[in-house]
């Protein structure tokens, strides 16, 4: 009776082991082999290839590695990378722009720009190609080594550019002058387009103390309405997002004389802690009463879609032209102020030779804490979430666009003008 009574409780002990061992795997499935996954291939690395260690660089790493885990729109970068492409506040006052080749054309050259004068009888324009910068071959190059290479232009002396039309090229010089790019460019009476149309290329929605967007913006409509134009192209080609704030700006003055001060517009909706922000309309002393054609492209994301997404559901957007959208309905923790005013987010501290604590460098992190949910009441429950929905055009554009000084052979551009005009006969 001992011997089945000692069985028994034998039994009884695994049985109670193996129930708390799937409790515990059951609660905690996370922790595993694969939790000491780091130490092992340190460990490896130290075996087979090398001991000495770079523990600081290894740990770096893999926080790069553990926010790029996190999705394409999280990211992780120094401060100091992030400000590598520093000019001092100088520069050309030109925007480029990248074909698919990485021939790098004149876009746009901006007020104040030294390119607007002529050197040795000529006078550079929309849609020259820059070949060379001071004897160094520069087509061909990524849109960031072109970037590297102009922030390292000196400021105190001349600097060559041969510029490429058609099959001639030309000799350029001129100095670096002080220059604030600006987010929002408006032109009037674009070369090759109806006068009756203005442009207003807004190419960021990005707030900080060097970028007033907000102002330029609400100057571009002023200047729009003073003009007397007829019908208003948006150009939102490349813009990736950024503010709130602008946006709420931005989209009051294009949504129509009739929408009181406080509607909600977009709503973000944090998943994790199971509360929303809104995006409200604001004040607008000056709003847009003209058709409205918006040109977007496979660069056009998140707060740019969501201004999109809003205008459609307002009824204020004529026509969307273009490629489709990228589809990031997602906001993101960001700064309110420029990184170079602040210490970094996250702060990495080492040891100097003496063993004193001291700091190793600063980290921004910019991670996702949320989704856009436009108010639109043609959706059920009278929201649309962008995220994974990008907008398609009503007027596509395929092929390789047209960069030169008539505007009218822009593709995105003739569509729009021909549109109008279609519907003005009509």
């Amino acid at each position: 009776m001992k011997k089945i009574f000692t069985i028994l409780l034998i039994f009884a002990l695994l049985l109670t082991t193996c129930l708390l061992g799937f409790s515990c795997k059951e609660s905690d499935p996370i922790l595993g082999e694969r939790f000491d996954l780091t130490n092992q291939v340190l460990d490896f690395i130290k075996e087979t290839y090398y001991s000495d260690i770079d523990y600081d660089l290894a740990d770096l790493y893999a926080a790069y590695g553990l926010v790029s885990s996190l999705g394409q729109y999280n990211y992780f970068n120094s401060v100091a990378d992030l400000l590598s492409s520093d000019t001092d506040g100088k520069g050309f006052g030109l925007i480029i722009r990248n074909t698919r080749y990485n021939e790098h054309l004149i876009d746009c050259i901006l007020e104040g720009s030294p390119f607007l004068t002529s050197c040795d009888g000529f006078t550079p324009q929309r849609g020259d190609e820059i070949t060379y910068i001071d004897g160094t071959r520069v087509y061909g190059l990524s849109n960031d080594l072109y970037s590297a290479l102009l922030s390292t232009l000196p400021s105190d002396r001349d600097v060559t550019f041969t510029l490429k039309r058609g099959e001639e090229s030309f000799d350029v010089a001129y100095t670096k002058v002080d220059f604030a790019f600006p987010y929002c460019i408006y032109v009037n009476d674009l070369n090759g387009v109806p006068t009756d149309f203005g442009y207003i290329w807004l190419r960021s929605f990005t707030m900080t103390k060097d970028h007033r967007t907000e102002e330029e913006f609400r100057n571009a409509v002023k200047s729009f309405l003073n003009d007397g134009n007829r019908a208003l192209i948006l150009d939102l080609r490349g813009n990736g997002g950024g503010s709130s704030t602008v946006l709420a700006t931005v989209a009051s003055a294009l949504i129509g004389e009739n929408v009181a001060v406080g509607t909600p517009l977009v709503e973000v909706k944090y998943e994790k802690k199971g509360t929303s922000s809104y995006v409200f309309s604001t004040a607008a002393q000056y709003r847009v009463d003209t058709p409205i054609y918006v040109l977007c492209d496979g660069g056009t994301a998140s707060a740019s879609e969501a201004l999109i997404g809003t205008m459609k559901a307002h009824g204020t957007l004529t026509a969307l032209i273009g490629q489709p959208t990228v589809g990031k309905g997602v906001a993101q923790n960001a700064p309110n102020d420029s990184i170079e005013d602040s210490v970094g987010y996250l702060v990495d501290k080492g040891q100097d030779a003496e063993g004193n604590e001291k700091i190793v460098g600063d980290y921004f992190v910019q991670l996702i804490v949320g989704r856009y949910y436009i108010y639109d009441e043609a959706y059920e429950g009278g929201k649309y979430c962008m995220h994974g929905n990008p907008f398609i055009p009503d007027i596509s554009v395929t092929g390789d666009n047209v960069i030169d000084p008539d505007y009218g052979r822009d593709l995105y551009i003739h569509a729009a003008v021909e549109d109008y005009n279609s519907k003005k006969t009509q």
